[in-house]
């Protein structure tokens, strides 16, 4: 059933009728995603409920690139990122798993709106165009709550979407700070802060992000084209891919500790598959590369 949904969603893809993605989707099941992400079952829409949500996504499913580094295409589509990361155990990028939180939150009674965020260069400091990255909001107990799953060094829960909150979570202090109608997601490093990405309250729709989600598969200067890597959560702490090296970080009360391991392109394929359930249907290239986005 998954093998002809993958196909029917390709047609879809390419032109084929919209009566077509709706029998895609029609096919994704919620009970097949949450034994994904380790919850046996779920409530009604609450604070509590979507707090667990949004952790175990993080603690069960990468924030990879590794599509673009082994010959996949990534397309726009809830249907195939539902297949990639349900029933293929895969990760994905900001879209992919924004965009599969998207509907979970849907068909859990929840009404998340979607939000266009862009993300600061650590480099250059320039934030990226519109469409960067996307961002969700959802309105409970009468708050707005900041949801984003699809973000490697973001919130590990829902933020409360106020100006000037500042929360502790897993040892990562964040703070939400709004200018003029922009908001900035910004974390705490030493005594300064650091702003992660910056976005405004205009509500955006999925199919939107189209565009962006084809620039940062093929353009060099995308931070996904210029690194393989695949990065998971863990409860204290992040493992996390890149180019030719596996790093461990572990949250302590005294800071972040970080040990790193060399790796050889024989070693990448079981490192993947024994850390973070990842095997690939494509040879992975493994690439590493510091080139500064040229976008304003």
């Amino acid at each position: 059933m998954v093998r002809e949904q993958s196909r029917m969603c390709e047609a879809n893809a390419c032109g084929t009728a919209a009566l077509i993605d709706i029998v895609c989707v029609s096919r994704m099941d919620i009970k097949t995603y949450l034994h994904r992400v380790g919850i046996e079952a779920t409530t009604a829409p609450s604070l509590e409920s979507l707090r667990e949500l949004h952790r175990q996504h993080l603690l069960s499913v990468p924030f990879e690139s590794l599509s673009m580094h082994s010959g996949e295409k990534i397309i726009l589509d809830q249907a195939l990122t539902y297949e990639k990361i349900v029933i293929k155990r895969r990760g994905g990028f900001s879209y992919e798993n924004n965009g599969l939180f998207l509907w979970v939150l849907q068909v859990l009674g929840y009404k998340p709106r979607v939000l266009s965020a862009r993300v600061k260069d650590i480099i250059t400091g320039v934030y990226g165009p519109l469409y960067d990255h996307m961002i969700l909001t959802v309105e409970l107990e009468g708050r707005r709550w900041l949801c984003d799953v699809g973000f490697g060094d973001g919130i590990r829960e829902p933020f409360r979407l106020e100006a000037g909150w500042e929360e502790e979570q897993d040892a990562c202090v964040f703070r939400l700070r709004e200018d003029q109608g922009e908001w900035f997601l910004e974390k705490k490093e030493a005594n300064s802060w650091r702003s992660l990405y910056k976005f405004t309250l205009e509500e955006r729709q999925y199919q939107e992000f189209k565009e962006m989600c084809e620039y940062h598969q093929t353009t060099p200067s995308s931070f996904f084209v210029r690194k393989s890597f695949c990065s998971l959560q863990l409860p204290r702490g992040r493992l996390t891919y890149i180019g030719h090296q596996l790093t461990s970080t572990k949250f302590t009360p005294d800071g972040e500790v970080k040990t790193t391991q060399v790796l050889t392109d024989e070693e990448i394929p079981n490192v993947l598959r024994d850390n973070f359930g990842v095997v690939l249907s494509g040879k992975l290239v493994a690439k590493e590369e510091i080139l500064p986005p040229t976008c304003e």
